[in-house]
């Protein structure tokens, strides 16, 4: 029978003391999708996990915390004498020990020192509560289960090559474990509930195929943190299996991750869609299975060191994202996911189609000074300038393919007028979500997305999208800002200086220009966008990441498209010259 002194919260509590407690309790199993305690029950019982791990569920939908082996369940309401405040169900089997309120308060009574242990422990407990925020707290997942996807079947080699990876990532110490049915030796599900305990307790990862038969598949499933489906697109029925269908009722959605298998890098990418929806994971990544970078991409998605690029809107001003992605591709640094808001999203969008820097600043220069994408004005109606030109560029350019098609995760964000909230484009054609986080309000009109959402500038509410890039994945980030955030501006012009509409008139007739103008609709309206967004951006950073401030060209405005390839050398010097050299990538970006 497990001891309660390898708890370390019963440190410097007496043998005597934990050998009544242990004695007083009842071990209890539970099975993986079980609630053991549930919100709004009497709390009169302490538990204490022994092996398995549980999420804490508050109101049947926002999951707040994960509960391992060596934790209590439940100690905050116990001592409080009220009611359970959230389901705590188990993501695996598991099996805790179980205290009642009159034994553990005879037992107390004996031997006072438990109550200080215990008061530590609420105190430790409610220090966490207080520092969290509203997304979920989760722990980087020991125990994947692994399985095929519809009729799919995994590839020879596969978990090998996926162990390799991991191990690639991981601290050199730390053990990787692969497991597949045909090496592994018959046990009941006890002593496999143990065997996982012990290599919890080294650290270890364990990545377990858990196709096969159903005991089999049921059992891996069950005690699993993760689940990794791998599907073959076009090669097979996306119709989940059985064993993936009784895998999602115990694996949360959080939890899992689907992959997406082609043969090569340059095969294309299409419907994914119909492999995502029916199984609603957190994530979804694409393996071209030449690609051994491909797997490592996956191990630091699973370990939590995936590296993600947030890009802020600022027109041409974005072109300075470029140089960014530039420095960081000299340096081998991977990009993992992108995202971001206006020109962020549209340089994000370009690169996570696979396009090279050169490409995507031959691609603005075509829609912006070629093809005068944004200097076609119309009636003030819905908007200053006509958007015909700009929005069959995008279509041409940018493409109608899913985002979920991208071989780079990507997001872009937009400003979403119908539901007063920021709107994340996951799925979708990649050019709308690039029209709509790019749509300046009163400069273009907005876009109207398929389900009738008025959709403006991603800017408007959140011009660093870091915060959503935290929802998305863990790990570290680059967050990518433009503009000097302690410039302060001021103009020499007087607000007597405004001109009539006749002067403006007879003004833009004759061509002339003021030696100082009045800040322009367009100035107006980037400024207003990013103030707050600068204002809070280094709040928003977590830990692992890394704000960079690339250099602006003097005076350059958000439409002087001309001076963008300028501005990304520039840029790309900037980072490569000044930020790279103070990073290292295995502490700063692997911690």
């Amino acid at each position: 029978m497990p001891d309660l002194a390898r708890h370390s919260l019963f440190e410097g509590v007496s043998p005597e003391a934990l050998k009544a407690l242990q004695s007083a309790s009842a071990m209890r199993h539970v099975a993986g999708g079980e609630a053991l305690v549930r919100q709004g029950d009497d709390a009169d019982a302490l538990y204490f996990v022994e092996s398995g791990r549980f999420r804490v569920v508050v109101n049947k939908m926002r999951i707040v915390a994960h509960i391992e082996a060596g934790e209590a369940v439940g100690e905050l309401a116990f001592f409080a004498g009220g009611k359970r405040t959230a389901d705590v169900i188990a993501t695996r089997d598991s099996t805790v020990r179980e205290i009642s309120r009159e034994a553990f308060d005879k037992i107390a009574a004996l031997y006072p020192e438990l109550n200080v242990a215990m008061l530590k422990l609420v105190s430790e407990r409610l220090a966490v509560a207080t520092a969290r925020t509203s997304s979920i707290s989760s722990n980087i997942p020991r125990v994947i289960a692994i399985l095929p996807s519809g009729t799919s079947k995994l590839p020879d080699g596969f978990l090998a090559r996926l162990a390799n990876a991991f191990e690639a990532v991981v601290a050199p110490d730390t053990p990787v474990i692969p497991i597949d049915r045909a090496t592994s030796e018959a046990a009941d599900a006890q002593e496999y509930q143990s065997w996982l305990a012990e290599q919890e307790a080294k650290g270890a990862y364990v990545l377990i195929d858990g196709s096969g038969p159903d005991d089999w598949g049921q059992m891996v499933c069950r005690n699993a943190d993760a689940l990794v489906m791998v599907a073959r697109p076009g090669q097979t029925d996306p119709e989940p299996n059985a064993m993936e269908v009784a895998a999602m009722r115990w694996i949360a959605e959080p939890q899992r991750t689907l992959l997406l298998l082609r043969t090569s890098v340059d095969k294309l990418i299409s419907k994914s869609g119909e492999w995502i929806d029916p199984r609603s994971p957190k994530l979804h990544h694409h393996v071209a299975l030449d690609n051994d970078a491909d797997f490592t991409k996956i191990a630091r998605f699973m370990t939590g060191r995936a590296v993600g690029v947030v890009l802020a809107g600022g027109g041409a001003l974005g072109c300075a994202h470029l140089g960014v992605i530039k420095a960081l591709r000299r340096a081998s640094i991977p990009i993992d996911f992108i995202g971001g808001a206006s020109a962020g999203a549209a340089m994000g969008g370009a690169i996570a189609r696979g396009m090279t820097v050169d490409e995507t600043l031959d691609q603005m220069e075509a829609m912006f000074i070629h093809a005068k994408a944004m200097k076609r004005l119309t009636l003030p109606i819905y908007s200053l300038l006509d958007p015909t030109v700009f929005d069959s560029e995008l279509r041409t350019r940018y493409g109608t393919r899913d985002i979920a098609d991208q071989p780079i995760n990507f997001f872009g964000v937009s400003t979403n007028l119908s539901t007063n909230g920021l709107h994340i484009h996951r799925r979708g054609p990649l050019w709308e979500c690039v029209r709509a986080s790019g749509s300046l309000p009163t400069i273009l009109p907005p876009f109207i997305d398929k389900d009738g959402n008025i959709l403006v500038d991603g800017g408007v509410l959140d011009n660093v999208p870091v915060k959503v890039m935290h929802g998305l994945k863990s790990g570290p980030n680059i967050v990518v800002s433009l503009g000097d955030p302690h410039e302060i501006w001021r103009t020499d012009v007087a607000y007597d200086d405004i001109r009539g509409r006749w002067s403006l008139l007879r003004d833009v007739i004759m061509r002339r220009k003021r030696e100082i103008e009045f800040p322009s609709i367009v100035e107006i309206m980037s400024r207003s966008m990013v103030v707050a967004s600068r204002m809070a951006s280094k709040e928003m950073l977590g830990d692992q990441d890394i704000l960079v401030n690339p250099p602006i060209i003097a005076n350059m405005q958000i439409l002087d498209w001309h001076l963008g390839r300028e501005l990304a050398e520039m840029a790309a010097d900037y980072i490569s010259e000044h930020v790279l050299p103070t990073l290292d990538f295995q502490t700063d970006f692997t911690k």
